[in-house]
């Protein structure tokens, strides 16, 4: 195995959740930032909230710190992947989305999934622009 890699780990800072198992927060590979999946686990208290839409702005603020600890913000965000626990959250899932993320929104893929639990889970794609 090569010790040598096309891309760079991003490491967590101070305040911005921290990895649960073996792998990076973010990598940045050229002028691209691919975010592992984020959970609503608030990195300060190590809790997590109540109910889909909390969940679901913990989530989005976590995503954000790990962006910023890349250099780069929300608005650099090109494609989401979100899972939900129940599909049948995606309303409530989409309205919290809608006030986080701004027009013209980036590509997503919503899906069900059997999550370790929480209910909403998100993983990105953002260009760097700094």
């Amino acid at each position: 195995m090569s010790d040598t890699r096309s891309w760079t780990p991003v490491a967590a800072a101070e305040g911005s959740p921290r990895a649960a198992g073996n792998y990076s927060p973010a990598v940045i590979a050229g002028d691209l930032i691919f975010v592992s999946g984020q959970v609503p686990r608030d990195p300060a208290s190590g809790k997590m909230p109540d109910g889909i839409r909390a969940q679901t702005r913990q989530v989005l603020e976590n995503l954000r710190a790990v962006l910023a600890t890349a250099g780069a913000t929300l608005d650099d965000v090109v494609a989401v992947t979100a899972y939900l626990a129940d599909i049948a959250d995606w309303d409530e899932f989409n309205a919290v989305y809608g006030e986080i993320f701004q027009a013209p929104y980036p590509t997503r893929t919503t899906v069900g999934a059997q999550l370790h639990g929480f209910l909403v889970e998100i993983s990105a794609i953002a260009r760097r622009t700094r």
